[in-house]
């Protein structure tokens, strides 16, 4: 069996870190590496963490000497990584038993890069759980069809993949210290098209389980990166799609559009904006937005709350 590392950013993980590291010590494949990285916590990470080294020989924990976020982090991960194979866990977050067996035996079945679903569970509002299956169940994947991954979001998270150490470290890949947004999909796509490849292999199973356990907002996160970061990774993501599609232009500019709807629709529910800062924000996607494009689509969200409450509570 070769060997698999699994690499773990840990920051203020107190409440969640040994569920994530149980789950891993759990797997149905065995020959694996755990590395903990602790960027400085201020609560009890770091401790738990060290409370696994006697019991557990394939754990190592590392430790920064300054606080310099998941990027950095992770990079020395990877510096240290023993396996033939590198994966990517948070610390808030648990896999099932047989996460590493799925992405394995996809590799040796099909000698492709595998993809799986996920889970999506929002603690912090109690909402139930939202699966995230590929649509087309499990099947071998063009990147020609990489936008299809982006929508879907298979392509955007990096802990659903398993990547290869050796393309890793022989191609120079490494996460950007630089992005604060955005720096997992680059890191993919970075290694994508360093692996010279046109397949993946996509499953419809969900072995992974996200966490959402505090009130920060992905559409506040969205919406403050703005429409040229989101040009910067459509960009980014056709420079794969171009390669195997030769429709990548119209693609592209598709997709342009479903952005701009996308980062309106965050930007008119992010609670932290006024009205006046909304129409400000929305301007600059589209300079025709008026007033009265505002008060018509207050009116529709206040029907799809209506119907949320009626139908999908």
């Amino acid at each position: 069996m070769d060997l698999i590392t699994v690499v773990i950013p840990v920051y203020n993980a107190e409440r969640t870190i040994e569920k994530c590291i149980d789950s891993l010590l759990s797997q149905s494949y065995k020959n694996i590496e755990i590395i903990l990285i602790n960027d400085c916590s201020t609560d009890r990470s770091l401790d738990i963490c060290n409370n696994y080294i006697d019991k557990h020989s394939n754990i190592k924990v590392l430790s920064n000497r300054k606080n310099s976020g998941v990027s950095y982090t992770r990079n020395r991960g990877i510096d240290v990584a023993k396996g033939k194979y590198i994966c990517f866990v948070d610390s808030d977050d648990y896999v099932e038993a047989d996460y590493l067996e799925i992405l394995y035996n996809i590799y040796q079945e099909y000698d492709l890069f595998p993809i799986c679903g996920f889970v999506f569970h929002d603690e912090y509002s109690g909402g139930k759980p939202v699966e995230y299956c590929w649509s087309g169940g499990s099947e071998k994947v063009s990147l020609g069809e990489a936008f299809r991954l982006y929508d879907e979001l298979y392509l955007t998270a990096l802990w659903n993949k398993l990547f290869l150490n050796k393309i890793i470290k022989e191609k120079c890949i490494r996460f950007d210290t630089a992005l604060s947004m955005g720096e997992d999909i680059k890191f993919t796509v970075e290694y994508l098209l360093k692996l010279e490849t046109e397949f993946v292999y996509v499953t419809d199973k969900m072995p992974y389980h996200y966490m959402k356990l505090n009130n920060t907002s992905l559409m506040a996160d969205f919406a403050k990166g703005g429409m040229k970061s989101g040009e910067e990774l459509l960009d980014l993501i056709k420079s794969l799609v171009e390669k195997y599609n030769f429709k990548a232009d119209i693609i592209m500019q598709i997709e342009m559009e479903n952005k701009k709807n996308t980062l309106i629709y965050f930007i008119m529910h992010d609670k932290t904006y006024s009205k006046k800062e909304k129409i400000a924000k929305i301007r600059e996607i589209n300079p025709d937005f008026s007033n009265l494009d505002y008060n018509k689509y207050k009116i529709s969200m206040i029907k799809e709350k209506i119907f949320t409450k009626l139908f999908l509570r």
